[in-house]
């Protein structure tokens, strides 16, 4: 009888290390997934921010055209 006791509380410490590997586990997975998402979330911002500057680059190009192509009308008709 004393055999199955002391196995039964060996078996009782192998389960809480297991549960608690496990919950250590899922820490660890959750601190990563947020780590992923802060990491997206960021990647996403920059690339926001680069298409934002290369919107406002490809504005000031055109109004630089229309500007350049309207003094050329001004100086052909001066002529």
């Amino acid at each position: 009888m004393r055999w199955a006791i002391e196995g039964l509380e060996m078996t009782r410490a192998h389960l809480w290390k297991v549960e608690m590997d496990a919950d250590q586990f899922r820490v660890n997975a959750y601190s990563e997934i947020e780590r992923e998402k802060l990491n997206l979330i960021n990647s996403t911002y920059n690339i926001l921010e680069q298409l934002e500057n290369y919107k406002n680059e490809t504005i000031y190009f055109k109004q630089q055209r229309a500007i350049n192509q309207v003094q050329q009308r001004v100086f052909q008709q001066a002529l």
